[in-house]
């Protein structure tokens, strides 16, 4: 009887403990969030070394996002094919924005110039990116 038990327990144990499989969507929404997070960093600091290593990083993290969404467009996913389509639109204009106006204004130390951009079109096409995505 006990060994019963415990061979139950072990099965339950080994079915709850599995470790969970991210769907690409939340890839997509983490890099999206990890690129944003790095560029509000970035319009936050003076030091250009800063600057420099966390402009590093939202390129890294766009990178990522974009392969997410190139390998979700190649998933045979309806719904992420779906998705995708929806957010491609607004990314592009982001990565445009940001790589044309937010950083450049960040280097040239128009810090609220930059914040401006940020707080407006591009705070707009982020609650546009993470709704497409379905973003938490």
């Amino acid at each position: 009887m006990q060994k019963s038990i415990a061979v139950s327990f072990a099965a339950l144990l080994l079915t709850a403990v599995q470790p969970a499989i991210a769907a690409p969507a939340d890839d997509a929404c983490a890099a999206l969030m990890e690129a944003r997070g790095h560029l509000v960093a970035m319009i936050g600091s003076t030091d250009k070394a800063t600057q420099d290593d966390l402009k590093g990083k939202v390129h890294a993290a766009s990178a990522k996002l974009d392969g997410t969404l190139a390998a979700m467009m190649k998933s045979y996913n309806a719904n992420d094919e779906a998705k995708v389509a929806a957010f491609k639109p607004a990314w592009e204009a982001f990565k445009t924005t940001r790589e044309g106006e937010i950083i450049p204004n960040v280097y040239a130390g128009k810090i609220a110039e930059a914040k401006a951009i940020a707080g407006g079109i591009q705070a707009e096409r982020m609650k546009q990116m993470k709704g497409a995505m379905g973003c938490k």
